[in-house]
């Protein structure tokens, strides 16, 4: 049998996990940008990960946490759901596509082969959107984040695709994936119920922001926000007593967290924010929003420098950079704090 829900629109963007709501979003008629999605789930964060293999650093709320937050936001219901019975998981997959219900996945990225990635690439957090089937291929089409008009890079090249097929053992192996960090585990959207939606108010913009600012300046722990950017630029020094092999894995690993190639949307989603900050100065009509947009543009192109910076430690593993990329990072945090206060004052004053 082979099943592929006609009305579905495959779609690229610029982050996995927004581009894959986005596109769930606009088939049920809730026609968001992924930014604004990005935002009013107060997707920005910052945390610094001092793995054994690789230290990193992420720019975003962790995976479910954003969707609880952006789901309670607009009113709608997002069910998630996991199991570790993967035939059951693939019945359930192949009936929601029978009764024309596209499927949010996630999939461990370096068993979708469309993305060349090697085994060390694990990385379980990847969102793509399952919208067909064909059994007699035994293959899956599969809507990721590259489109015919949105290409992104791999390690096998460029791609730009409108779907990917996908054979069954592979996508068994990506969704039942229990690698770290960020273990698939067969995580879906068994559900999702747009009855509550009654568009973007501007409150909900204000409570957003006022979150993000919240969680940045006072952080549960000093891995985190702004605590965490000025950790990491203490932290990279200490990269110097490493072999030059994990220095060179520190700076392939942080040059993919940080710049868009990874899926960040631009200087470790910097970029991201400012243009929902921009989307949202323009609902509120609000100048400050407009200048707070402007500066986290920017502050995303001196994040992509340093990403360019963590390219070049990966090619060489010179010792030497680091000094000059902890001055930059602390830079990076003294305008993130600047940005964020001015925000949060903002925000107060016109909540009440």
């Amino acid at each position: 049998m082979k099943k592929i829900i006609k009305d579905f629109m495959p779609m690229g963007g610029r982050h996995c996990i927004t581009n894959a709501l986005k596109q769930i979003f606009h088939y049920y008629g809730c026609h968001l940008s992924e930014e604004m999605i990005f935002g009013l789930g107060e997707g920005l964060d910052f945390t610094y990960i001092n793995l054994s293999s690789s230290p990193m650093v992420s720019g975003r709320t962790k995976i479910m946490e954003f969707e609880d937050v952006l789901a309670q936001r607009l009113g709608i219901e997002l069910k998630f759901r996991k199991g570790k019975d993967y035939d059951e998981i693939f019945r359930t997959t192949k009936s929601m596509i029978d009764a024309d219900q596209p499927v949010f996945v996630y999939a461990d990225m370096p068993y979708l082969p469309y993305l060349s990635l090697g085994e060390s690439g694990h990385f379980g957090g990847h969102a793509v959107v399952i919208f067909g089937y064909d059994d007699e291929q035994e293959n899956f089409y599969v809507s990721d984040r590259d489109n015919s008009d949105y290409s992104i890079n791999t390690p096998g090249g460029e791609i730009g695709e409108d779907y990917h097929c996908v054979g069954y053992e592979c996508m068994k192996n990506a969704r039942s994936s229990s690698f770290r960090p960020f273990p698939a585990n067969n995580k879906y959207i068994a559900k999702a119920e747009f009855g509550g939606y009654q568009g973007v108010k501007p409150d909900m913009l204000l409570q957003a922001v006022w979150g993000v600012c919240g969680k940045m300046l006072s952080p549960s722990a000093k891995l985190k926000g702004v605590c965490g950017i000025e950790k990491f630029s203490k932290e990279i020094v200490k990269w110097s007593s490493f072999d030059i092999e994990k220095r060179k894995l520190a700076g392939v690993t942080n040059y993919f967290q940080i710049s868009k190639d990874g899926g960040t949307g631009g200087g470790i989603f910097r970029k991201m924010y400012g243009d929902f900050l921009q989307e949202a100065a323009g609902i509120l009509d609000n100048n400050m929003f407009e200048k707070c947009a402007a500066g986290y543009k920017d502050l995303s192109g001196r994040w992509e420098c340093l990403a360019d910076d963590m390219w070049s430690l990966s090619a060489d593993g010179d010792a030497g950079r680091l000094s000059k990329m902890s001055l930059e990072i602390k830079k990076l945090q003294e305008i993130e704090f600047d940005l964020l206060t001015n925000l949060k004052i903002e925000c107060e004053a016109l909540l009440g």
